[in-house]
């Protein structure tokens, strides 16, 4: 894809507060290392009176190490057995049915 040259904002909104305009560009900036966290926008001085950062929960970020499974490689059965543990999840009897190894489930799924 071709590197294009952004419009500014305040060609786009002329008549829009100029601090909005700079956080929505912060918020929306492409680059995850420059874009604004929450904290930070809630700081923002378009904020200035709304928010008061002081009594605003915050976190530490999520650790990558949370999303590992997303990059797990899943074969055909491996995505059939997750669905099925998960529909055991809002079926108790079938749940303690697969834990106790049961052969004859009240449902069997397709293979």
């Amino acid at each position: 894809m071709r590197q294009k040259s952004p419009v500014p904002f305040s060609k786009k909104f002329p008549n829009a507060d100029p601090l909005a305009l700079r956080l929505l560009e912060r918020l929306l900036e492409f680059d995850p290392r420059y874009r604004i966290t929450a904290e930070e926008a809630l700081a923002h001085p378009y904020f200035r009176g709304l928010a008061n950062v002081d009594s605003e929960p915050s976190m530490k970020p999520i650790s990558k190490f949370e999303f590992a499974f997303e990059r797990r490689k899943l074969t055909k059965d491996d995505v059939r057995e997750l669905i099925y543990r998960e529909i055991l999840e809002y079926h108790p009897q079938m749940l303690r049915e697969y834990l106790q190894g049961a052969d004859l489930s009240s449902f069997m799924y397709p293979r």
